[in-house]
């Protein structure tokens, strides 16, 4: 038996996913080793969901330190935990979702890494870091063949944007059969078949789509993108917040916060050549915390695309994808 093949454990383990997504997908699946930046509210949905599926690896990188907030919103950590390293907390309870698969907390500061330690990922998974650290990421996993998934959660908002480079996957489409005569001149009942196509989609890098104010880049390819969501501008002010205030908004300074952000606001639609009521102001009142079911739902989906780019079964949302804090529900948006 190679590393890639599954053990008979394994294979007894994994037996439900096996049957839906086959043998070939599971084996790549085993055969991936993943990085997760960041084990927050969201972190701790998606390391959940992947340990389940059956990788081979997972690392979690992160430095934070547990505070009482963060143990209301992290099922992976306990009241025990606060003060210590995040990273090390999570283990336990992780590794009891998976035994079979290697667990490892590294407490570095993420900005500290440098290209060689991200080349032996096959995805990287990372969530509440700055725009500047994830474009820097984006650039050496797109050097080394790595894919990247970024996410966050703030408070009922929720996005994901992918580059898995140029991915290859087939999926099964139903093919239906045509009209037969039986060999005595009787319609014969028509089989339908499940036939397996292959395709192609080819992401952008991510700085083509994270463009932010006083970046001194060009915007006119997402101009012309038609019928943009206007939660796509409520991501970029809020990833321009982080870069410029070195954190998320938070409630202690919410007043403080929502000027900041309504400047953002009309620093990003103005780049974009967008009306200032696209995106009502009473939304900022909606991006504070994170709130645990919207973690439970986005980090669902973003495993659901690691297992899909990891596996390259089905089709991958293709690139951004944008959680409605009003309505709960999620929209695709394809992005240059």
């Amino acid at each position: 038996m190679t590393d890639k093949q599954l053990s008979a454990q394994e294979a007894e383990l994994y037996d439900r996913q096996i049957r839906l997504w086959g043998i070939e997908s599971q084996e790549r699946l085993r055969a991936s080793n993943v990085l997760l930046i960041g084990v927050r509210g969201l972190g701790s949905e998606i390391a959940k969901n992947i340990l389940l599926s059956g990788i081979n690896s997972l690392i979690i990188l992160d430095d934070g330190i547990v505070t009482e907030e963060e143990q209301h919103v992290n099922f992976l950590i306990n009241r025990e935990s606060i003060g210590k390293k995040i990273a090390e907390e999570v283990l336990i309870k992780a590794q009891a979702l998976n035994p079979l698969v290697k667990l490892t907390a590294d407490t570095s500061d993420p900005s500290t890494k440098d290209a060689k330690f991200f080349e032996k990922f096959t995805i990287v998974v990372a969530t509440r870091i700055k725009v500047d650290l994830l474009l820097k990421i984006n650039r050496i996993c797109r050097s080394s063949n790595v894919k990247l998934i970024f996410g966050d959660v703030l408070g009922s908002f929720g996005y994901s944007v992918s580059d898995f480079l140029v991915h290859d996957y087939c999926e099964d489409q139903l093919k239906l059969a045509g009209k037969k005569r039986a060999y005595d001149g009787s319609a014969a009942k028509p089989e339908n078949e499940t036939v397996r196509v292959k395709s192609q989609i080819v992401f952008p890098e991510l700085n083509k789509v994270l463009i932010l104010p006083n970046t001194k880049q060009s915007v006119e390819h997402i101009k012309k993108v038609k019928r943009r969501n206007e939660y796509f501008f409520l991501m970029l002010i809020l990833l321009d917040f982080r870069n410029r205030q070195n954190r998320n908004p938070e409630v202690s300074h919410k007043e403080k916060d929502i000027a900041v952000l309504q400047n953002i606001k009309a620093e990003v639609l103005d780049l974009y050549g967008v009306d200032h009521n696209k995106l009502d102001d009473s939304i900022f009142e909606l991006v504070f915390g994170e709130v645990v079911p919207v973690c439970a739902v986005l980090g669902g989906v973003i495993a659901q695309e690691i297992i899909k780019g990891v596996s390259k079964k089905e089709v991958p949302l293709n690139n951004v994808f944008l959680f409605d804090p009003v309505r709960y529900c999620g929209k695709e948006e394809t992005i240059a």
